[in-house]
């Protein structure tokens, strides 16, 4: 027999053998499951981090909408048990509502110290590690420079009828925190008039993105890292920053009551607050609380768009929470149906 055959004979046998140490070697591995919103792409970056900071852990990975994860999370604790250990969305409410269920497990993380105290539950429940924000963006082709809306009451001309989108609240936790912050500041009132240009509302940041570019409505209240994303592939996007103030999304992070090792997601959560994580988020257009002298590129500078945003704070928080399923029920009646 030549050499060749025998190598050829052999290669199904060494196959195996690397599948089974390969096997043994992941079950050897202590596993930690991470649900989250964030983008699929920029879990692939941290999940690349994870293993050179904890190669002895496999880091498993949930990723959806934050409403989906939500839903997901809620259904697992009905049953008694949940199989994430840490949960990171952008639906800050969410978050108060399991605290007071006691499902969120209390700690003060070492590498959150710097944060200032609005970024951190008092109790040390969670901590805001990223803070999306909500702007206009439209598509300039169909859209001019000049013509283009500049505040959020802008949006209501009658000239922008049919031309509108924004993610769906029933959907997406940011689009969710757009209409408590609209309503908050200019009541429902506001939707009404949106009402009658026929506001487009449905899936997530993703779906108005793509219905900008594709003019089937070219002007979009959505997250600012989605169409900074769309501008760097080239999509004919600009992007405003209303007068009034972009809308921020304080997005947490939290460990679950029971959690089945406690100290290594201990540790996981101290590394999402490390330069080195803030940066990942930095790089995904995202603003971090622990960074603020620096900003996503080509996006205007943190303490810039802090100026005006809408405001926010643990009490705005706790009150969202509170009426967030007649916010959504309202909504609903109003653009939905």
């Amino acid at each position: 027999m030549t050499l060749k055959k025998t190598s050829l004979l052999l290669l199904p046998l060494i196959m195996l053998v690397l599948f089974y140490w390969n096997s043994k070697s992941q079950e050897n591995k202590e596993v930690i499951w991470i649900y989250a919103s964030i983008y699929k792409e920029v879990i692939s970056e941290f999940d690349k981090a994870l293993k050179e900071k904890f190669p002895s852990v496999q880091v498993r990975w949930y990723q959806s909408g934050s409403e989906n994860v939500a839903a997901r999370v809620n259904a697992e604790l009905s049953t008694g048990n949940s199989q994430a250990d840490l949960i990171m969305t952008s639906d800050p409410f969410w978050f108060v509502e399991l605290k007071k269920a006691g499902h969120l497990l209390s700690y003060f993380s070492p590498t959150a110290a710097p944060l200032e105290p609005r970024y951190k539950d008092g109790e040390g429940a969670f901590l805001i590690n990223r803070i999306p924000v909500g702007v206009i963006a439209y598509e300039k082709t169909q859209v001019s420079e000049t013509d283009a809306p500049k505040t959020w009451d802008d949006l209501l001309a009658t000239r922008w009828r049919n031309k509108i989108s924004m993610p769906s609240p029933l959907e997406s936790g940011t689009a969710l925190t757009f209409v408590s912050q609209l309503v908050r500041k200019k009541g429902w009132g506001y939707f009404e008039a949106l009402k009658r240009n026929n506001l487009l509302s449905s899936g997530g940041n993703s779906s108005v993105i793509q219905r900008i570019e594709t003019k089937e409505t070219p002007i979009g209240i959505v997250l600012l890292e989605n169409a900074l994303q769309a501008q760097k592939r080239g999509a004919p996007i600009n992007i405003v920053y209303p007068a009034e103030g972009v809308i921020p999304v304080p997005s947490p992070i939290a460990i679950l009551a029971q959690t089945r090792n406690p100290d290594l997601s201990r540790q996981i959560y101290d590394f999402f607050s490390t330069d080195e994580a803030q940066a990942i988020f930095l790089k995904a257009n995202v603003y971090s609380p622990f960074r603020k002298q620096l900003a996503p590129e080509s996006a205007k500078s943190f303490s810039e768009i802090e100026k005006t945003e809408f405001g926010w704070n643990a009490n705005i928080l706790e009150e969202f929470n509170r009426t967030k399923e007649d916010t959504k029920k309202t909504f609903t009646k109003l653009i939905l149906q």
